[in-house]
């Protein structure tokens, strides 16, 4: 990207983080992506070779840190780094309230995909936990396992071979507002807009997840007005 030739701090910071593919990859860092697959796991569209460019040019900004592992390689946010996808998260509130996704733009894998992300092993019920989500309205690929467990957590477009726990059915606009905590699952299943089956602390644990997203309970403005 070519500088804009000003001693302005945003201009200077803005060389950094505005270029395209920038922020998603900070954000996917943020999300606890290390390894070069899992960013690009996280952004659809975006080409391998633009990746590995801009993975080169943010170590050479001291904003990412490369590290070698014998033959794997994985990527680390700096402590510069870190300060700058904050940025990250302040763009995404901005964004939860002044901007709506296109129906063309809401992808439900790559929203289950940011909810896996979310979930920390850590705090799961039992030491694996199977969701499956049917996607209605939906061409296929339009059902999803969702399978978090202690060892890491990962969404399938195949069965994982692990019994379900709870299938969801909804459709992609509901999932949407679900996953980024704009309404609960309590009120999903009341309006009419999803419906949930499986054992009773595994739908507990869904109605958690929906709560997980950093921008759950900023309403758009839209809504305000």
């Amino acid at each position: 990207m070519r500088g804009y030739g000003q001693y302005c701090p945003i201009a200077l910071a803005a060389e950094v983080f505005a270029e395209r593919w920038t922020p998603i990859i900070l954000r996917n860092m943020t999300l606890g992506c290390t390894r070069f697959g899992e960013i690009l796991d996280g952004a659809p569209g975006l080409p391998r070779s633009v990746l590995t460019a801009r993975l080169r040019s943010l170590q050479q900004d001291g904003v990412v840190r490369r590290e070698q592992d014998g033959r794997a390689t994985s990527y680390h946010l700096t402590d510069s780094g870190r300060e700058l996808a904050a940025i990250c998260t302040n763009l995404g509130v901005w964004g939860t309230r002044w901007r709506e996704a296109p129906p063309e733009h809401r992808d439900p894998a790559l929203m289950l995909w940011g909810l896996a992300r979310l979930i920390d092993p850590g705090s799961l019920p039992r030491p694996r936990v199977v969701a499956r989500f049917d996607i209605t309205g939906k061409r296929s690929p339009n059902r999803f396992w969702l399978v978090a467990s202690f060892s890491g957590n990962e969404v399938c477009v195949h069965p994982p071979g692990f019994g379900e726990d709870a299938v969801v059915t909804a459709d992609t606009d509901t999932l949407m507002r679900w996953q980024a905590g704009r309404h609960s699952l309590a009120q999903a299943q009341k309006a009419g807009t999803v419906r949930v089956t499986g054992a009773r602390w595994a739908i507990r644990e869904l109605a958690r997840w929906g709560t997980l997203n950093p921008f759950a309970g900023i309403q758009p403005a839209h809504a305000a007005q």
